[in-house]
């Protein structure tokens, strides 16, 4: 079952394969042995994998099961695990992915206190750089090599948002923009596209808080740019259009030092992995 729900979360059963560290072979047959025992299909093979009615039940049940088999070991087991771990992460990222990264983490491992400090990116990175944080999660811009485990890191669209009945044309106006301060990398992606396509453009609000810039442009005030997995669906995003420039791929990744991890620190960096597969 816990592959079953891994390959799912993951998309494929390669992906799944490398974060269990099993060859596609033995996932591709822990599957066909699960489908055996339920007397089921439960993927629908094709160019997706996409779940059949007795899939989906079964990935909603599991999860329940697997969440009460964890709690059972952990207890049991004694690994009573306790400690304080401090996570830098960025502002967007705090209502979309944290509550959901650490939720399970909570119910397994209710000792572990989590210290977060949210931040643009470049604040974050800079304090992790002087002892601050145990973890930090940050959006950087897309390297040409990446040589981080694949599971510390995903590639995510940029793409502009706005509220449905204000994207003008602007290609006589100057571009409303709306962003956090200087330093943050979808403010200088948003102005380097712009620069690079000659738009005139001026910044109508400026905000640290992510409810700041969800307020303003739910008022109409302007346009913004995010990350396309932490856009809420009462806005409306493009990945471009006619009047305005596309945007480049964002990195989403963990920065930790191996060694200094503790206990508490380890099980906290499974679950923010988990967290990313699943943006």
């Amino acid at each position: 079952m816990r592959t079953f729900i891994t390959i799912k979360d993951l998309g494929g059963f390669t992906s799944a394969g490398e974060l269990l560290g099993r060859s596609q072979p033995a996932i591709s047959l822990q599957v066909k042995k699960l489908e055996e025992i339920l007397n089921t299909k439960i993927f629908l093979r094709g160019s997706s994998l996409e779940l059949t009615e007795d899939g989906e039940y079964l990935y909603q049940a599991a999860r329940q099961i697997l969440e009460i088999n964890d709690q059972i070991i952990a207890k049991v087991r004694g690994e009573n695990v306790s400690g304080k771990v401090r996570l830098g992460i960025p502002n967007d990222f705090e209502l979309a992915f944290l509550p959901k990264a650490l939720r399970n983490l909570s119910r397994v491992y209710p000792n572990i206190l989590i210290e977060v400090d949210c931040e643009i990116s470049k604040v974050i990175l800079q304090r992790y750089q002087k002892g601050h944080y145990d973890i930090a999660l940050a959006m950087e811009r897309e390297k040409e090599s990446e040589s981080r485990d694949s599971r510390d890191y995903r590639l995510e669209h940029l793409e502009w948002v706005y509220k449905e009945g204000h994207l003008a044309n602007y290609d006589d106006d100057p571009v409303p923009l709306i962003a956090y301060p200087q330093g943050c990398i979808y403010r200088s992606i948003m102005e380097g596209a712009l620069r690079a396509q000659e738009y005139s453009y001026r910044f109508m609000y400026t905000s640290t808080s992510l409810l700041g810039i969800f307020s303003a442009v739910e008022e109409g005030l302007g346009i913004t740019a995010m990350a396309s997995s932490v856009i809420p669906d009462h806005l409306k995003h493009v990945g471009s259009t006619v009047n305005l420039p596309s945007l480049e791929q964002v990195c989403i990744g963990l920065h930790y030092k191996e060694p200094e991890l503790n206990v508490a620190s380890r099980h906290v960096l499974d679950f923010l992995r988990s967290g990313i597969a699943n943006l």
